[in-house]
């Protein structure tokens, strides 16, 4: 049975790109619906909560807008807004059914750099800056498409061959 990878490539792709969309909205919508009081403060509690597990939400480490914290801290929000743009320029550079990652040094270059910066922070030696978490942060998320848009269609499309194996030996067995 003929598996179209394009389409897998396709929902793959708007799957990741409208979850990153919804949550980054979410980034800068919790400050403007606290902003706003009432029952929007739930809703803002909630997505603080949420990020919460996920984010230490250091008021000084964060950026603010209408004099409220975002929902995570400048790194974090540099790297789902660098996601994004990378999840943007993706198929400009890959096809959307491409399934080979690039090589790990494209991983571990912006790792190495991130954790250089956390751990001369961390050891007192040298203290980050907002420009040093959003450079960093920015430099792994934009290179997180690159692995994980290849890795979900790899992982799909070999779902995909074992249930249609499955099926054909299954018809098989039944003549």
């Amino acid at each position: 049975m003929f598996i179209n990878l394009y389409a897998v490539g396709k929902k793959v792709y708007f799957s990741i790109l409208i979850f990153i969309i919804i949550w980054n909205g979410m980034i800068f919508a919790a400050p403007l619906l606290i902003d706003k009081g009432g029952i929007f403060t739930y809703s803002s509690e909630f997505i603080y909560g949420l990020f919460s597990r996920t984010c230490h939400q250091i008021d000084s480490r964060s950026f603010h807008i209408a004099g409220f914290k975002l929902a995570v801290c400048s790194r974090c929000v540099s790297v789902y807004l660098s996601f994004f743009i990378g999840c943007l320029v993706y198929p400009m550079i890959k096809k959307l059914d491409n399934k080979i990652l690039p090589s790990l040094w494209f991983l571990m270059i912006p790792f190495a750099l991130l954790m250089l910066d956390v751990g001369l922070d961390l050891l007192d030696i040298l203290e980050n800056t907002f420009i040093s978490r959003s450079i960093t942060g920015g430099l792994m998320g934009f290179v997180l498409p690159f692995y994980l848009i290849p890795g979900f269609v790899n992982f799909l499309s070999e779902v995909r061959d074992f249930f249609s194996q499955k099926k054909e030996l299954n018809i098989k067995k039944k003549l």
